[in-house]
């Protein structure tokens, strides 16, 4: 999973810590914490896992960012929320 994707655009709201998905097709929700949200929101298809890495690592903890995101889209494609 180079280029991750969503597996199609949901709408969202927030709700204290917690982003709510709603798949427009089920209505079906998910729950995601704010971090996997900003992960997702990058699953355009065109952003790579290096860029995505690039955006959140600060002072050289790359490898720590980059194990981290690789979790958290492993999790979101599990939930069936990227491809």
């Amino acid at each position: 999973m180079k280029f991750p994707k969503k597996s199609k655009e949901m709408k969202w709201s927030k709700l204290g810590n917690t982003y709510i998905l709603v798949d427009p097709d089920t209505n079906k929700t998910f729950n995601i914490d704010p971090i996997s949200f900003l992960v997702w929101i990058q699953c355009d298809g065109e952003t790579s896992i290096e860029r995505m890495t690039d955006v959140f690592s600060v002072n050289g903890n790359r490898d720590i960012v980059k194990a981290a995101i690789k979790g958290i889209l492993e999790k979101l494609s599990k939930s069936e929320l990227i491809v």
